[in-house]
């Protein structure tokens, strides 16, 4: 959008070493992803913030994922100057910065509270999002992707059982990320498709319960894709919320990965549920409408409890509930799970 910066995955750590030349060499044409873009390349808009000396200023590879369950109160003098330069950046041009990246899921209470602004929380299909990476693989090697969550949910406080029962014991988490990403390859690089999930999911689901209480939209991005109707009440919220009106006309999600590993959905995610402890902060009354339809195909064992007749208003608004859950504040269930595992250990 003219008028707009919108920075791409502003906390990968593959800032701490970009430069202006291989800024140029990732694109998605080339990226394997199955991106839309072209050869338009990915990192271009962090141009304009790049230290001479390589990588862009202010950021530390830190960042990537050890800060990622950051609490809002928590202080991270290094992180909040990195996220003001990003901002001061495309203010200097008169320009409005957006920040896209899956990492801001964990963070969305610690940036909001700092930088106010609009916050937009996407979620999709976890199985599908799953396949996604999992399609990547090059065995006997897991994916980048797959990785990423291993370390997430080794680290992650108030999951030490999950992680032990998934990944087993004695992780370390105080190496440098590099080292904790090769460790967890040695270590799981032959894990079944199963754990992989489970692992993903465990992290799908905190990441949620941390982002949702402080989303002022949530968009369901698997029906943004096929709905028209929906596509517009985003656009009108979106510009009601901050003044950028969006067009989602071309929205299209990718076709479903066939080939599905064996994986015992159900149970691999009943599993995880009761690992966590969640089955109310997912199906009570007090849940978010959204997070239950998203894990409903993996989960259909497992019965809603009664809904009241505010809940099945806000069902029957569709739009903006179904597919958008509206600065909803958390049900008390729903609060107290994410508070039982809010922190982490690093």
């Amino acid at each position: 959008m003219a008028g707009v910066r919108a920075y791409y995955e502003p906390w990968h750590e593959q800032l701490a070493r970009v430069t202006a030349a291989t800024i140029q060499v990732e694109t998605p044409n080339n990226s394997g992803l199955r991106h839309p873009g072209g050869d338009a390349p990915y990192l271009r808009e962090f141009e304009v913030v790049l230290d001479p000396a390589g990588g862009v200023r202010g950021f530390d590879p830190r960042f990537a994922l050890d800060r990622f369950w950051i609490d809002p109160e928590a202080s991270d003098l290094e992180q909040q100057v990195y996220v003001e330069g990003l901002v001061a950046a495309a203010r200097e041009r008169n320009q409005i910065p957006v920040l896209a990246c899956c990492r801001t899921l964990g963070r969305a209470g610690w940036l909001k509270r700092r930088f106010g602004g609009f916050h937009i929380v996407l979620i999709r299909d976890p199985v599908q999002q799953w396949l996604s990476f999992y399609s990547l693989r090059r065995r006997p090697r897991p994916t980048y992707f797959e990785l990423c969550h291993y370390v997430l949910l080794s680290e992650m406080a108030g999951c030490a059982d999950v992680s032990r029962v998934l990944l087993g014991a004695g992780f370390e988490g105080g190496a440098p990320l590099a080292d904790r990403i090769a460790t967890v390859r040695a270590r799981l690089k032959r894990a079944p498709a199963s754990i992989s999930f489970q692992a993903f999911l465990a992290v799908w689901l905190r990441s949620y319960l941390k982002a949702l209480p402080h989303a002022d939209l949530v968009v369901d991005v698997d029906r943004l894709a096929r709905d028209q109707t929906y596509a517009r009440e985003v656009e009108a919220t979106i510009e009601a919320g901050c003044g950028l009106r969006p067009d989602f006309s071309d929205c299209r999600a990718p076709p479903p990965h066939g080939g599905h590993p064996p994986v015992a959905w159900r149970k691999a995610a009943r599993t995880v549920v009761d690992l966590m402890d969640l089955r109310q902060a997912i199906i009570g009354p007090d849940a978010p409408p959204i997070l239950f339809r998203k894990l409903a195909p993996a989960l259909a064992a497992l019965t809603p409890g009664s809904v009241g007749g505010a809940a099945k208003l806000r069902e029957a608004l569709g739009g903006l509930v179904g597919g958008a859950w509206l600065a909803r504040p958390p049900g008390s269930a729903y609060a107290a799970a994410a508070a039982r595992m809010d922190g982490s250990r690093r």
